[in-house]
């Protein structure tokens, strides 16, 4: 049987956008390193104040395939830091000091820079190739309602299809869960609804969850079983919005963007929008700290897979109709997976 593996590394993964760091964590002094693919790359703002931009071009320079995060951008250019060999932003190489004024540059010089770079919800993205969908829209990012706290990036050695398929799974709460939103007295998965566009799907699902609150006077968490609503809204290849209607305790939203690092790794940028946290009824960082409790329930279980993928061809795996949500982000990803075999 012939079986279609999704990974970090499927070539298809070009043709889409991937956040490759925080913008507060990239200093503008130098080259900015970073893995996408299993490639390295440097990205800096390069160019004049009238026209600086983002760029990207890959971790070496062509001469004698020194780091270029160990250089320096000088005057809107990068500047490799062995031999001083300098690019501009479309990564051509327009001076090498050892030659004097007026050299010929050879042509094997040059970089090639990716197909883009943009800015967007805090976080810098990258497009290799010409990208078939364009970087999500959150609409609640500018909504007042919402205060925002973004998480620190984390790597988890998983890959970023599993991490999409593990946060749209619903099934999961009342037994990964246990210490933080599962309710164990709910373990019966209930319908789901799902439409479906074409680099696209929302889905839908109402239960009830454990909802902490303050701790009690001997330490322990006080928790209390709730009502919600989730809206998923998951983009192509693996982005994920999730929407959690609380009902009179307000709406949480969290953002999980994914970058593929190299085949077992990914790096995940969460930002939580929370009214509570507007409201100054929660910090920004208690809502950090009680989503890392339950982002480490789930890194200990993705981390102890060995296959770092999913399996596209229906025949692997075990579906029922408790995995709606689960089985559309198979479909989307079989649709991802055909462009590889576009010219």
């Amino acid at each position: 049987m012939h079986e279609l593996w999704f990974d970090n590394m499927h070539p298809s993964l070009r043709r889409f956008w991937h956040p490759v760091a925080a913008v507060g964590a990239v200093d503008l002094a130098r080259p900015h390193a970073f893995r996408l693919l299993g490639d390295d790359y440097v990205l800096a703002k390069l160019g004049t104040d009238g026209s600086a931009a983002w760029a990207a071009v890959p971790a070496a320079c062509p001469h004698r395939l020194a780091p270029l995060d160990a250089g320096a951008v000088v005057d809107g250019r990068i500047v490799c830091g062995y031999h001083g060999w300098c690019f501009d932003q479309a990564g051509t190489c327009i001076e090498i000091p050892a030659l004097g004024v007026g050299a010929t540059i050879p042509p094997t010089a040059h970089l090639s820079p990716v197909h883009a770079v943009d800015e967007r919800y805090g976080l810098l993205w990258v497009a290799l190739d010409e990208p078939v969908a364009p970087i999500p829209d959150v609409p609640e990012w500018t909504d007042a309602r919402f205060g925002h706290a973004p998480m620190p990036r984390q790597e988890w050695s998983a890959s970023a299809a599993q991490m999409t398929d593990n946060f749209l799974d619903v099934a999961h709460f009342p037994f990964t869960h246990l210490d933080t939103i599962g309710n164990p007295d709910e373990i019966e998965v209930h319908g789901f609804e799902i439409d479906r566009a074409e680099w696209h799907f929302d889905a839908t699902y109402a239960h009830t969850a454990r909802l902490l609150s303050e701790s009690a006077e001997d330490g322990a968490s006080k928790a209390m079983v709730v009502e919600r609503v989730m809206s998923f809204r998951c983009w192509a290849p693996h982005h994920l919005k999730l929407l959690i209607d609380y009902g009179p305790d307000g709406d949480l939203l969290l953002l999980f963007f994914h970058q593929p690092i190299d085949p077992t790794t990914t790096g995940m940028y969460c930002v939580i929008l929370a009214e509570n946290i507007a409201t100054g009824e929660m910090t920004a960082q208690e809502q950090i700290d009680f989503q890392y409790r339950v982002a480490g329930e789930d890194r200990d279980m993705l981390e102890r897979m060995e296959r770092k993928a999913i399996p596209l061809h229906p025949g692997v795996e075990t579906h029922t109709r408790a995995d709606r949500s689960t089985v559309e982000l198979r479909r989307l990803l079989t649709g991802v997976a055909a462009l590889a075999n576009e010219p």
